[in-house]
């Protein structure tokens, strides 16, 4: 693979790096393994490839799709990105960059094969009840560039339903973002970045959030998982749910916020809830997500093991469910552990073979005897 990097001859001072052949010099976005160019300026790259009119709908759709993937499945690796598109990183760069002068059929036709070969690994998710909700609330979110809310207790598939989401349904305009612990405006808008490509080593914060703003538009959809890590502690640091009320009026981007009950509850009824009501109003779509799994639920993940699962097979699922802070997490596991033990006996996955499973986890991995 050809490369265009300079060495450079920093010596390197404080937090910056020296320079040499084994750290080249970030010119040209071009700086070790990582896709450095920003989301704001591809953005602008398929403004150019719009108004001259040399790529269709279609063709923008499917380069939105790469970038989304190369940052969210390829990590953010230009050598993976290269090798799943089958161009030199060099030709990726100018297409990101609107700087390519060549046609762009043949790009992506690569893409489109990527795509489909990405599509049809899928994500493992099963379809449920509350999974089909939470579909239906991104879908809102997406459509309508409005505010929305996803909230339940753990292990109610609330992150995993909206892994898939972003990765299957959103032409890669949607984006994912799993919040640490007391969240501040600096870490929030420090990870945005990084999730759409924009640098921020020595850039000020107030810079990071003027590139984040020309990033996004009512295209997008941002996703905050654990946003109740956004909530101040100790009544102070409001700011980081503020940047997000931000992006969504001055970008007209959908959002969506998976949050956990106990932080709905405070975020609404809390010693904050008077000043935090302007913020909730925003929210046209909640989705409250009982704290029992429903018997559809357990339905459709047996099903996922067993055509036309037996009620006493459902029933044992159901009371796993609902007996254990895991939730459907926990009757997945002990699914795919039952399923691996009637595939040894050669029979189909039984009520019997889940018991056993349940036995196994609750009694340290020893199975009992039969």
């Amino acid at each position: 693979m050809s490369s265009t990097r300079k060495a450079g001859g920093a010596t390197g001072k404080g937090h910056n790096q020296a320079h040499g052949p084994d750290n080249p010099a970030p010119e040209a976005a071009m700086s070790r393994d990582v896709i450095n160019v920003g989301q704001h300026v591809f953005k602008n790259a398929l403004a150019i490839y719009r108004d001259d009119g040399r790529v269709g709908e279609e063709q923008l759709r499917l380069l939105e799709w790469l970038w989304a993937y190369a940052f969210g499945e390829l990590h953010g690796s230009r050598k993976a990105l290269a090798k799943a598109v089958g161009y030199d990183w060099t030709v990726c760069f100018k297409v990101f960059a609107g700087t390519y002068d060549a046609g762009l059929d043949r790009f992506c036709e690569a893409v489109a094969h990527l795509r489909r070969r990405a599509q049809a690994g899928g994500t493992r998710l099963v379809g449920t009840p509350v999974t089909e909700r939470i579909f239906q609330a991104l879908d809102y979110a997406r459509d309508a560039s409005v505010m929305v809310a996803i909230c339940g207790p753990t292990g109610r598939s609330k992150t995993f339903a909206s892994k898939a989401w972003v990765f299957e349904n959103n032409h890669g305009r949607g984006q994912y973002i799993r919040l640490p612990s007391a969240c501040t405006r600096r870490t929030l808008v420090r990870h945005l970045c990084r999730s759409c490509g924009i640098g921020v080593n020595g850039k000020k914060t107030s810079d990071l959030e003027d590139r984040l703003f020309r990033a996004f538009d009512f295209r997008n959809t941002l996703v905050f998982d654990e946003a109740g890590h956004l909530l101040p502690r100790n009544g102070t640091g409001t700011s980081a749910i503020e940047l997000i009320r931000d992006l969504h009026d001055i970008c007209g981007c959908g959002v969506a916020l998976v949050i956990t009950d106990v932080y709905w509850d405070e975020l609404r009824n809390g010693r904050m809830s008077a000043y935090f009501e302007q913020f909730i109003g925003r929210i046209k779509f909640t989705v409250p997500i009982p704290k029992r799994v429903l018997r559809g639920e357990a339905v459709a993940a047996c099903a996922s093991v067993v055509d036309n699962p037996p009620d006493d097979l459902v029933a044992e699922a159901l009371a796993i469910a609902n007996n254990h802070d895991g939730k459907l997490r926990t009757l997945f596991e002990d699914l795919r552990r039952a399923a691996a033990f009637a595939e040894k006996k050669g029979r189909s996955v039984s009520a019997a073979d889940l018991r056993l499973a349940r036995r196994w986890r609750e009694q340290g991995g020893v199975w009992p005897e039969e």
